[in-house]
């Protein structure tokens, strides 16, 4: 096993406010409402791959769009003009994609408080994952329950909810962070393949359960935060 204080120390260094500055994670930590913060939350995540510049002025320009109101936004279905329109909205989305997944937060907001009490709703014991794709079923760019995606997007939009700390928000108390997994990004896994964390080829949903298990052994209480020590130290690497 590779030296559990080093793999802390990354963390430490890694996991710090001064993260959210350059992180998606910057756009829901304009808000302080729970609505607001999982509506802002979950929009940026759904947009968060490809170059990080490219991605931070997309969710900059939706975050505009909701004029510091993303509940209100959601709920008075102030997206409605993006409804059916092929327009490209960012990379392999559409406008009209963007339309869905508005159109599916606002079906949940008129049955439920918040998401967090959807998730608990329709969990039926099963892991918060499966039910986050369960309630956004046919909706691009959300994986589907049969395949094997590392569910990467999902997977940090959990963290970013459950987890508590300077980075993360852990507005929803009612899931255990035990049951989160790591984000696997192309980062997080070169990173991991090279400390010989895992050896798997793909990644998939059984990479990243096999990099969250390891950290188990570092972190149990908050295996997610190895998230920080491997994304950190193949930051750091990359700018020497």
């Amino acid at each position: 096993m590779i030296d559990k204080t080093l793999l802390e120390d990354w963390a430490n260094r890694y996991e710090v406010s001064s993260f959210i500055l350059t992180d998606p994670i910057q756009y829901p930590h304009r808000y302080s409402q729970k609505v607001d913060i999982e509506i802002s939350a979950f929009l940026t995540s759904w947009i968060a791959y490809g170059n990080r510049k490219c991605i931070l002025e997309r969710a900059e320009w939706l975050d505009s769009k909701m004029n510091k109101h993303p509940y209100l936004f959601i709920k008075n279905r102030e997206y409605e003009c993006w409804h059916n329109s092929n327009l490209s909205f960012y990379r392999f989305f559409r406008f009209a994609d963007l339309y869905d997944l508005c159109n599916r937060l606002n079906e949940i907001y008129v049955t439920y408080e918040n998401m967090e009490d959807a998730i608990i709703s329709k969990r039926n014991n099963q892991h918060p994952l499966y039910t986050m794709q369960v309630l956004f079923n046919g909706v691009k760019g959300i994986p589907s329950i049969k395949s094997a995606s590392a569910c990467k997007r999902l997977c940090m939009f959990l963290r970013w909810m459950i987890r508590s700390g300077c980075v993360d928000f852990g507005i929803w108390s009612r899931i255990n962070q035990m049951d989160l997994l790591i984000p696997i990004d192309t980062h997080v896994y070169k990173m991991a393949t090279s400390l010989g964390i895992t050896k798997r080829k793909n990644i998939d949903i059984k990479t990243a359960e096999e990099i969250t298990g390891y950290f188990k052994q570092i972190f149990p209480n908050d295996p997610a935060r190895g998230d920080f020590s491997l994304y950190g130290r193949s930051v750091q690497k990359e700018n020497g």
